[in-house]
């Protein structure tokens, strides 16, 4: 259908109303939750589905949060020989192996996956973000945005109701009385931060990490303050180093 899900055509009339925040606070709040769900036990999670032959491009392997670790969990079932792998891999010794400073192969492989579920999920954001957009300029959607930067980066019990509820309440009461007017749809979108495009899209590529590619200024930062990262650039300088000499 040519005119599918434009505003105009839809079946009925829907107000709509976004959460966002800055990138900044998005990529904090992300590497924050994936380190809380890898405490609560997200590979203990994992290593309960995982096969080694299994392929992990289809299905729920496929997810963000499992696929990120099979090139580890591979490495430890080679090394160790057994299929009883996973039940060695508590959540206590799996925390010492992250914070470990030994740097061995394990240690390296297991911070590099949980980097990659970081990273894949910041890129997750930067799509749903873009999708919204094109929702806004393809298909005419007036979308009310809600600046929420202030409620992830405090911990305030009444800010998410000042932000968030308070604002949104007043939109659907105008909403429903058929008052919604360009002034009002202005001031929803008034805290939205406007992120330029190349935010989005410059691309980056890591010679130390195998020529690994990064989307966006806020990604690349994040891939550099990374644990993984700064050991292989470490050894990257080794290497010239020696060349050198």
């Amino acid at each position: 259908m040519e005119n599918w899900g434009r505003v105009d055509n839809l079946r009925y009339n829907c107000c709509f109303i976004c959460v966002d925040a800055s990138l900044q606070a998005l990529d904090q709040y992300v590497n924050q939750r994936v380190d809380h769900m890898v405490e609560a036990g997200l590979f203990e999670e994992v290593c309960d589905i995982y096969k080694s032959d299994s392929d992990y491009t289809q299905g729920l392997r496929q997810a963000i949060g499992v696929r990120e670790f099979e090139d580890f969990l591979r490495y430890r079932n080679t090394e160790d020989q057994k299929s009883s792998l996973c039940p060695k891999m508590h959540k206590d010794n799996l925390c010492d192996l992250v914070n470990s400073s030994c740097g061995d192969q394990s240690n390296f492989m297991l911070i590099e996956s949980i980097d990659k579920v970081k990273l894949n999920t910041r890129r997750l954001v930067r799509r749903q973000k873009r999708r919204l957009n094109q929702l806004q300029l393809l298909f005419g959607w007036k979308i009310h945005y809600l600046d929420v930067t202030s409620c992830i980066s405090c911990s305030l019990d009444d800010s998410w109701a000042v932000n968030v509820v308070e604002p949104s309440v007043k939109i659907i009461e105008s909403f429903l009385a058929n008052t919604v007017s360009s002034d009002d749809a202005g001031q929803g979108c008034e805290g939205t931060i406007d992120l330029p495009q190349r935010d989005l899209w410059t691309r980056y590529i890591c010679q130390a990490c195998g020529n690994k590619e990064l989307r966006g200024a806020h990604e690349w930062e994040q891939h550099r303050r990374g644990k993984g990262h700064r050991k292989r650039a470490s050894r990257m300088r080794m290497s010239l180093d020696l060349h050198k000499r």
